[in-house]
Parts: C-alpha cells; structure tokens; sequence
C-alpha cells in the first residue's frame, strides 16, 4: 500500500512508515507511462512466468526464490512506471502474474484442490513478493491469494483482468481520460472548462447514471503525522530518539486525557496544565507544518492512475500534447506549445527544435513569407555591421512587413514584391 499526498502540482508517495518512493511535480511518469512500449516488459513477463510454471499441467517448475528473470521483470516493470516493480509498494505485478494463472487454469479446464491452487501461486510469485522488498507492506499476501483464489473457485471470467494485457487496456483507458478531460490541445473541446469537460465524459461514458466512476480511500489528519518516527532505520541508527518518542507519546497520552474535559473557557486550568497548553500554543504559532493533512490509500497501479487523472483535473496548469514529439506534458502558460523532452533522435529539447522547424514549414508554404525572410537576414546583418543605420532598417523592416500583407491580400503580385524586397534599401530610403 502506498499514500499518496497531492501537492500543489503532482504528488508524493510514501510508505505506511513515511518512506518517500517517489515525488512527481509535474506528472512525468504517467506520460511516460501513456507513451509506453510495453513489448519489453510483456516479453520478461511471459519469460517469468514459463520459468516457474509448466503451461501443459500448471506444474510447478524452477525452485529458487531469488530468480534472475523476476528481477529483469521488474526492472522492465519500472521502465514502464517507477512504482510498478515493487510489489511492496503495488500489488500489481503479483495480480497481474495471478490473473494470467488462472486465465491459463480456466481456459484449460485445469481442476486444483484449493492447497494445490495456493501452493502454485505462491511459488508463482515468491520471486517478485521477495524481489527488492521494502517495510511498510500493509496488505498481507493472504488477502490477494485468497481473492484470487475465489476468481478461480467461481470461473469468473468477468474479473480477470488480462495478465500484462492489463497495462494495455490501462494505457489505453488513460488516454482517453486524458484526451475527453484534461487535453488543452484538443480542439474539439477547446471551448469547454474542466468542470464541462468532466460532466461531458460522465455524460457519454457512464450509461448507468448511477455508478461511481472512481473510487478513493481518503484518510485525514490535522497536521502531518509523524510516521517516520516508526522506521526501522530509527530503531537501528537513532534508538534514542525513538525512547525520547515514547516516552513523549506517554506523556502526551496524560495531558490529553486531562484536555478531554476542557470544553469551554469557563473551565479553569491548574499551574501544570495552564503552561503544558502554553507551549503548545507557542509550538503550533512557530510550526510550518503543513494542517489538514489529505492522503489517500492506493493498492494496485490501476488505482494509482486513476487517482492522478482525479488530482490533475484539479491543478491549474494545463496538459497538452507537445507540437513536435506529439507527447504530452504540463505546460505552465496556455501559451506553451512544446514541451522540453530531448525527442529519440534529437539532440536538442522540443522547445528549441520544434518552434524552427514548425517555422521552417510554415516557410516552404509561404512563398511571401520566406522571401521577406530572407532579404531580413540580409538587411538586419548590414544593420549590425554598420553599413545600415537603424533607423533605416526599421523603416524598411516596417514597409517591407506592409507590402508582405498586400501579398497576403492580393492586392499586389508575389514576382512584384520579391523585386522590391531585392531593391537596394539605400535607394529605397532616399525615395
């Protein structure tokens, strides 16, 4: 399980313990996710998968634990998303291995005893729960076995979710979200606000009209808790602090006892307590502590995406498809068109790229246009050599950029204005 904090732009997530595992401000990892080439890591998941079970009998096969193709498996889960090759984190390389297991049992008519069924999946997936496993795992494994086991139980076609076609059918489902609610590149819904755009999509997509389209657990706080405290490195490295916090807590267990009585100003507080709530006070006013503390409870990757789809129809900022890799990204300013990836191939970012390319296409279509380019060159290096004053460039810059509008509306000839635009600009002046 992880919680996950929205921020300003993007969010954090942590562990149970107040491990951070990864800060996301400007939402990267989820448009790389939805520009993802998934052949890579659906080739490392089928490769897994037959090292450890026999697909003719649903034999176990490969003893060890520690399996060289689970950790590739997870280093290509990874590349995909950060957060996906760490069951610790996700359930969702187990599920997905699971679901592809019982596709298999069902498909084949396959019949296991319940202890048959739970011994092949876990040594299924023992390689990935123990792959790189971090603390902070709340949902026990016997809670996913079990629901998977009932899936299998009952032939529930229904509720397989398609083994690593999952991601498939995800990537697919979060580019239309993107697309129908938060895509500011869309022309089509370019004169719709957000909150249109949501009611839109609800409108077209949710035919029963009564369903919820997404579902959160939220937890709340006032004021952060202190999770990190709990960490086993504090218990290793700073056992002090960890007796200093007990016997806090204790301490602080007293006093509120004492403060549940305190309903009003009429009751008054004795010397002790009197100053005990005077230094909490003064701690609160000194404190930046971030109040009203909002998080939410993810489990597998599925709800993650979900979740951040939901926190970004809420941010300020805009997404939009970059004018050159065609990829999307947070534009700060509706005014941006380009993002600052390096494109493959590329050896300089879209936003340098991109606005002299599209320039130059918008040349080669535009005869008036690239001739009036061209003779600017020429006369904007006279003007910085000297050989031109400003005040003359800027008169011809001005006269030239007229003549190029009367191409524009015909009221002179393309052959007649590049001649001028080659007339000495000298002589031009004098005139």
């Amino acid at each position: 399980m992880l919680l996950i904090r929205p921020q300003q732009t993007g969010y954090s997530a942590s562990t149970p313990y107040g491990d951070v595992v990864l800060q996301s401000g400007d939402h990267q990892e989820l448009f790389d996710f939805v520009e993802a080439d998934f052949a890579p890591f659906q080739q490392a998941f089928t490769s897994f998968f037959e090292s450890r079970i026999d697909k003719a009998s649903a034999a176990c096969i490969g003893e060890a634990i520690q399996s060289v193709l689970a950790g590739e498996l997870c280093d290509r889960a990874r590349e995909v998303h950060p957060l996906l090759g760490n069951d610790s984190y996700l359930d969702s390389l187990s599920t997905m291995l699971i679901d592809y297991l019982n596709a298999m049992l069902i498909h084949r008519s396959i019949e296991l005893t319940r202890e048959q069924y739970l011994k092949t999946a876990i040594h299924l997936s023992n390689p990935i729960f123990h792959h790189g496993i971090a603390r902070g795992r709340i949902k026990a494994r016997e809670e996913l076995l079990e629901a998977q086991y009932h899936i299998y139980e009952k032939r529930d076609m229904k509720s397989l979710i398609g083994g690593h076609v999952h991601l498939v059918r995800l990537q697919k489902q979060l580019r239309l979200w993107l697309y129908w609610i938060l895509d500011a590149s869309a022309a089509r819904f370019s004169k719709l606000t957000i909150d249109e755009r949501c009611r839109l999509y609800r409108q077209v997509f949710n035919t029963s009209g009564i369903s919820s389209d997404l579902i959160f657990t939220e937890r709340f706080s006032w004021s952060r808790p202190q999770r990190e405290i709990l960490s086993v490195e504090s218990y290793v490295q700073r056992p002090e602090e960890i007796l200093e916090w007990q016997e806090g807590t204790g301490e602080r267990k007293d006093y509120a006892k004492a403060f549940r009585e305190l309903d009003g100003d009429a009751v008054e507080l004795n010397g002790e307590l009197d100053r005990y709530l005077k230094g909490e006070i003064d701690k609160a006013k000194q404190s930046d502590e971030v109040a009203l503390f909002n998080e939410y409870e993810v489990n597998d990757f599925a709800h993650l995406v979900a979740l951040e789809v939901r926190l970004m129809a809420g941010e300020s900022t805009s997404v939009k498809r970059c004018r050159h890799c065609s990829c999307y990204f947070l534009a700060e300013k509706t005014t941006i068109e380009y993002c600052t990836r390096i494109a493959p191939g590329e050896s300089a970012p879209c936003d340098v790229i991109g606005p002299k390319q599209s320039f130059s296409r918008l040349l080669e279509g535009d005869g008036a246009l690239k001739a009036y380019n061209s003779a600017y060159k020429t006369f904007y290096a006279r003007q910085r050599r000297g050989t031109m004053s400003e005040a003359e460039f800027s008169s011809w810059r001005d006269e030239a950029k007229r003549r190029l509008q009367d191409v524009r509306e015909g009221k002179i000839a393309l052959e007649e204005y590049t001649t001028w635009l080659k007339q000495d600009v000298r002589k031009w002046t004098a005139n």
